[in-house]
């Protein structure tokens, strides 16, 4: 997609619309061109890419990273718990890309990328020159782009999905034409397609557009159809799979909810301030210039600021009443990629703002945390590996991955196709292992539907639990056959020459029938 489009005359009845469009004010600078902004953020993204393969290598990948290759390797319309497009991204990044630390910090990097040059189109709409380019620099002083960005789930897809929704649905608003609203419907399937979450995104903007001075002219104009008809296309084959597999996420988000008042009151509120403190940074540095350097107030645009307050406000506290309503967990990482304009309202609320001071200093701010980052990495790297409260901790995941796998060929002859065991190991080993086999998460044909009892039959299966697990190991035996062996072993994760405690495994091995 490309980046801002200047405000065209209106096509259709929407040019006949007697009021304007949100005011961006006048231009206060020149800003930096396409290809200046794309080398930006190349180099923004090889710069996380190094941090994280440094600061992660002492551990293995995050869980959800796991369960994200795991299911991506299966290419279905849905799973157990989300839509799939998420999945797939990292499933097609694995097919070209190794499975190793580095490549997953990379499309995590990427991830983040995408949605700051989504959210470079989405302040353009609002913002021109040095207004939009204090804005967008100030989301660097956020967490949510950099530190927070290395856990790629079906929540941080939205960093780039976000953005780019609301700049397609400002375009199609503020123009009626087909182009932008073909494209405002696709990142809206886009986004349902990752998690349902996305309904937010979507009430947020109709929300955003019955407050635009051109709401009667779009609402009657054939843009929001074509938007409606695009995302319609897109998320129907998932539809199917929903009605034809008894709708597995939305049993699970059945099981999700009805926790007890005190427990989600008590996560309600650590993830508003979660999130109040990931975007305090750029609202103190706004605050400061504000009142350290002052400028006379210009007029205004109070539709602007409105607008603006309803597509960066509303995800948060729908988020919240929803989560009190269904009594389900609430936590800020569910929110992280909601806040592209965030930093453009502090602006806008602040009023007579030295913009071109505050791009100076938020830019500065943010080449010096992004090489700060860069060169605190090993140490960091280090003090995780000895000194780390956690340290002890590891799970031995790579290990046992690799050891299980060898001893699944010495047993079988055989290469490993499909894998269960203890919560998480079932989706690390199949990461980890160099067979790079399917997973049969918690034993259950319901929340894996690529594994079927045919092809157990056909390629067997080895389990990996916990000593003292009962859970899996009850599960485990469910599955067993009178050719099945078993073994134990006990490792422990190994790095830069510390080990951290061992854990020991049961080992079944069920093979092929016949």
């Amino acid at each position: 997609m490309n980046v801002a489009e200047p405000a065209r005359p209106m096509a259709g009845r929407l040019a006949t619309a007697s009021t304007a469009e949100p005011d961006r004010g006048e231009p206060d600078g020149e800003e930096p061109g396409l290809p200046l902004i794309l080398a930006l953020l190349a180099a923004f993204v090889l710069t996380w890419t190094l941090y994280f393969a440094i600061t992660e290598a002492p551990v293995a990948i995050k869980h959800d990273m796991a369960e994200a290759y795991a299911w991506g390797r299966q290419f279905q319309l849905g799973y157990n718990q989300h839509p799939p497009f998420w999945a797939w991204i990292c499933g097609i990044w694995f097919r070209v890309f190794p499975r190793s630390l580095w490549a997953f910090a990379m499309l995590s990097s990427l991830n983040a990328g995408i949605g700051l040059w989504g959210a470079w189109a989405a302040i353009g709409d609002f913002a021109t020159g040095r207004t939009r380019m204090a804005a967008w620099v100030l989301l660097l002083l956020t967490p949510l782009y950099t530190f927070y960005a290395y856990k790629y789930n079906a929540n941080i897809i939205f960093l780039s999905l976000w953005p780019w929704t609301l700049h397609w649905f400002m375009r199609s608003v503020q123009t009626g034409r087909a182009r932008p609203a073909l494209a405002f419907g696709l990142w809206v399937g886009l986004a349902m397609l990752s998690k349902y979450y996305a309904l937010i995104l979507v009430g947020t903007c109709f929300l955003a557009a019955w407050q635009h001075p051109r709401r009667r002219a779009y609402f009657f104009s054939r843009a929001p159809w074509i938007s409606a008809a695009t995302a319609a296309v897109l998320l129907a084959p998932h539809v199917w799979w929903l009605v034809a597999n008894r709708a597995p996420p939305l049993r699970y988000l059945d099981t999700t909810t009805g926790w007890a008042w005190p427990w989600v009151r008590d996560h309600a509120a650590t993830a508003f301030f979660d999130v109040i403190g990931m975007n305090l940074a750029p609202m103190l540095l706004v605050g400061a210039v504000a009142w350290r350097f002052p400028r006379a107030r210009g007029p205004g645009d109070g539709t602007t600021t409105r607008i603006l307050a309803t597509l960066t406000l509303t995800p948060l506290l729908v988020t919240l009443a929803a989560g009190l309503i269904l009594r389900n967990t609430i936590t800020s990482e569910m929110m992280i990629g909601t806040f592209p304009l965030l930093p453009l309202l502090a602006i806008r609320l602040a009023g007579g703002v030295d913009t071109a001071r505050l791009w100076r200093v938020g830019s500065r701010l943010a080449f010096a945390l992004t090489l700060g980052a860069l060169v605190v990495a090993p140490g960091f790297a280090y003090w995780r590996t000895w000194y780390s409260p956690a340290r002890m901790k590891q799970s031995p995941f790579q290990e046992v991955a690799v050891a299980a796998t060898r001893l699944w060929h010495q047993r079988t002859g055989l290469p490993l196709d499909y894998v269960g065991g203890t919560y998480w190991y079932d989706n690390e080993t199949a990461f980890y292992s160099p067979d790079r086999p399917h997973s049969f998460a918690q034993f259950k044909y319901s929340e894996n539907l690529w594994v079927t009892p045919g092809k157990l039959a056909r390629h067997g299966l080895l389990s990996i639990c916990v000593v003292g697990d009962k859970t899996c190991l009850d599960a485990t035996a469910r599955f067993v056959t009178p050719q099945t062996t078993r073994a134990k072993i006990t490792l422990a994760h190994r790095f830069w020459g510390h080990t951290a405690r061992p854990v020991s495994f049961v080992l079944t091995f069920i093979p092929p029938r016949g």
